[in-house]
C-alpha cells in the first residue's frame, strides 16, 4: 500500500478555481481532462455549476454558496499545489474570497480572467471586472486574457494600441508572463494570432483557426494547458506554444458531446507533448509540426521592452 501511495504522490498536484459543468469540457472539467492526460493530479474548487455551457438548452445553473466556496478555496490552497489556475468567477465576492486565500499561497498563480469577449461584451459586472484588476492581477504571475479582456483590464487601451502597448499595459499591472489570446483571427486564411511577453521577449504566435467549429471551451483548454505545462517545468513561452497547439487540436476534435465543446481528451490521444516542454527550441520545432509558429517582435523608439535585461533562465516565470 505504501508503495502505491508513493507512486500517486509522485504526480505533481495542481489546483483549479473556476466554474464546473455536468457535461462537456468547460472550466474545471477541461482542466481535469488536460491535467490527467499530461500526468498531473488535480484539486479544484467550484465557483458555479451548470449542466453544460451557456448555449446548451435545458441546462440548470447555480452559484456556489459563498461560505462553502470560501472553505473549498481554503482547502485547495492548504494542499499546496504547484500551480493554481483561477478561471471564471461570476461575482466580486468570489474574487475577494480567492484573493484572500492566495495571500498564503507560495506557488504560481495563472489567471484566466474570463470576463467577456468582443461579440457579447462583458459576462460579469463592472464591479467584478474591477475586483479582478485590483485584487487578482497583482498576485498572478501569468495572465491569459483574450483581446477584449486585455483591453478592459488595462483600462481601455483601445483599437489604436500597438501590440507592445497591449502587452505592456498588462505587464504594468503586476503579472510577469502575459498572453493575449485571440488578438486577431483571419477566417479566410484560417489563422489566428496570439501575443506573448515576459517583459523582455515579445512574440507573435500564429496558429490554425477553424471558423467552422463553435470552439466552446477552447479558452478553458488553453488556460488549463498553460497551468499544466508550467507545472511540468515549461517556461511561460514554451507553455504558450504547447497550450496553443493543444487548444487548436482540441477544436479540431470537437464533437456533439457537451453541446459541441472542444475535446482535449481526443486531442491528447493523437498528440504527445511529453518532454518537449523543457527546452524552448525543442518546443518551437515540435509545435511547428502542428502549424503553430512564433516570431519575435522588434522594439522601436515608441515600443520598448519593460525589462532591459534577460530574466534568469532558472526562474520558472521566464523563458
Amino acid at each position: 500500500m505504501n508503495g502505491e501511495r508513493d507512486e500517486v504522490l509522485s504526480y505533481p498536484l495542481i489546483g483549479s478555481i473556476q466554474n464546473s459543468v455536468g457535461m462537456g469540457f468547460i472550466g474545471n472539467q477541461a482542466f481535469a481532462a488536460v491535467a490527467h492526460g499530461l500526468g498531473l493530479r488535480v484539486v479544484h474548487a467550484e465557483s458555479m455549476f451548470a449542466g453544460a455551457h451557456g448555449g446548451f438548452s435545458g441546462r440548470a445553473t447555480h452559484y456556489a454558496d459563498p461560505t462553502n466556496f470560501r472553505r473549498d478555496v481554503r482547502f485547495l490552497v492548504e494542499q499546496e499545489p504547484r500551480v493554481i489556475l483561477v478561471g471564471f468567477l461570476p461575482k466580486a465576492i468570489y474574487v475577494d474570497i480567492v484573493a484572500q486565500a492566495l495571500r498564503d499561497f507560495s506557488g504560481i498563480v495563472v489567471l484566466d480572467p474570463v470576463i467577456g469577449d468582443g461579440k457579447k461584451g462583458l459576462y460579469v459586472s463592472e464591479e467584478t471586472a474591477r475586483a479582478i484588476v485590483e485584487l487578482l492581477l497583482p498576485v498572478a504571475q501569468i495572465v491569459t486574457p483574450n483581446r477584449f479582456e486585455a483591453d478592459v483590464l488595462a483600462g481601455g487601451v483601445g483599437e489604436s494600441a500597438t501590440e507592445f502597448g497591449f502587452l505592456n499595459a498588462l505587464f504594468d499591472l503586476g503579472p510577469k508572463g502575459i498572453v493575449v489570446t485571440s488578438y486577431e483571427r483571419d477566417a479566410e486564411k484560417h489563422r489566428s494570432r496570439l501575443l506573448f511577453t515576459n517583459g523582455y521577449n515579445y512574440a507573435r504566435i500564429f496558429a490554425p483557426y477553424y471558423p467552422g467549429y463553435p470552439a466552446h471551451g477552447a479558452g478553458d483548454v488553453f488556460a488549463a494547458a498553460m497551468a499544466c505545462f508550467v507545472a511540468l517545468g515549461a517556461s511561460p513561452f514554451a507553455a504558450t506554444l504547447l497550450a496553443t497547439t493543444l487548444a487548436a487540436r482540441s477544436v479540431a476534435n470537437s464533437s456533439p458531446y457537451g453541446g459541441a465543446t472542444v475535446d482535449p481528451v481526443a486531442a491528447l490521444e493523437k498528440w504527445n507533448p511529453s518532454g518537449y516542454q523543457l527546452d524552448d527550441q525543442r518546443t518551437m520545432g515540435f509545435c511547428e509540426r502542428s502549424n503553430v509558429k512564433s516570431e519575435l517582435m522588434k522594439a522601436t523608439a515608441v515600443d520598448a521592452p519593460r525589462l532591459k535585461f534577460a530574466p534568469p533562465k532558472h526562474k520558472i516565470l521566464y523563458g
